[in-house]
């Protein structure tokens, strides 16, 4: 049984679910109204936020008070590849950096459907690369993401597989969103369980950042891919989640290929649940699972 605050929290997040609006509105009206709604987050006091410009990519480095490990966490943050932002996943990156006394990069990578595949996943490519050539290690680069950001991340990692670069320490995954075929059980198992997206959301989200021919290329969706000597991974994902089937796919296939990967199946949670970490147990414990995680690692 979930938790009370959970269950309201449910409750109210079915009120305010509305595929028609959603269709309807204009994603850049989409953005700045999220932009706009976290512009007064408030973030633990001893956090530092340095906003820097790489590559023509705008991004922030997420600084925890008397951190002293060389390990940082680059993050991709969801949103469908075609909206959120550094801004929008600032307060979840903030509160990882906080809590695991890891310094954070986030980055604002190219938005579709104006820069459809494979402008973002070249553009994260670069500022990867960057930081190599900054002196951190790739044993010191653990990737974090979340739903579509998730596709972003394990398609830098099977590329730079491809490429013959240094592969990051390991990746976490809360509710990945992997398959952009949109073709997993669970999204029509589950189209009235989940309170947050819909399955016309995501076909819609697929048809922005690529086109038909290209759903199964395990750089899109890298639900496809070979996961040979992949580094370690950590999936969290909630049980009502129309993207349930990904996460379940992808434990398999990883763990097919021999590589090390932990998958937590959270009963009663939603897409990206873990940003109501606190105000809701299930998902501030979902947060110390990740960082728990990270730091074995360190």
């Amino acid at each position: 049984m979930i938790s009370k605050e959970a269950k309201t929290a449910k409750e109210k997040l079915f009120q305010n679910k509305n595929l028609e609006e959603i269709l309807s509105t204009p994603i850049e009206i989409q953005r700045e109204e999220w932009e706009e709604s976290v512009k007064n987050i408030k973030l633990p006091s001893n956090i530092k936020i340095e906003e820097i410009t790489v590559k023509n990519i705008k991004a922030d480095w997420i600084t925890p008070e008397f951190t002293t490990s060389e390990v940082v966490i680059f993050y991709f943050h969801g949103g469908g590849l075609n909206q959120g932002s550094k801004l929008t996943h600032r307060k979840l990156a903030a509160e990882i950096a906080n809590r695991s006394k890891l310094r954070v990069f986030i980055h604002n990578y190219p938005l579709a459907p104006e820069n459809p595949y494979p402008n973002a996943l070249n553009k994260s490519l670069e500022l990867y690369l960057w930081l190599l050539e900054s002196g951190l290690k790739a044993e010191n680069i653990i990737f974090g993401s979340d739903s579509s950001g998730s596709a972003l991340a394990l398609a830098l990692i099977l590329l730079l597989k491809q490429e013959k670069q240094s592969l990051p320490k390991a990746a976490f995954l809360f509710s990945p969103m992997l398959d952009f075929s949109i073709s997993g059980e669970s999204v029509t198992k589950n189209k009235d369980l989940d309170p947050k997206i819909f399955k016309e959301d995501l076909e819609l989200t697929s048809k922005y950042y690529c086109d038909k021919k290209s759903v199964k290329d395990p750089l899109v969706s890298p639900v496809y891919g070979d996961f040979t000597d992949f580094p370690p991974l950590f999936i969290q994902v909630g049980s009502e989640e129309l993207l349930l089937s990904d996460s379940l796919t992808l434990e398999k296939r990883v763990k097919n290929a021999g590589v090390s990967v932990k998958l937590e199946v959270w009963e009663g949670m939603w897409h990206v649940f873990q940003t109501r970490f606190e105000s809701i147990p299930e998902a501030d414990q979902a947060v110390t699972n990740a960082v728990d995680f990270i730091n074995s690692l360190v």
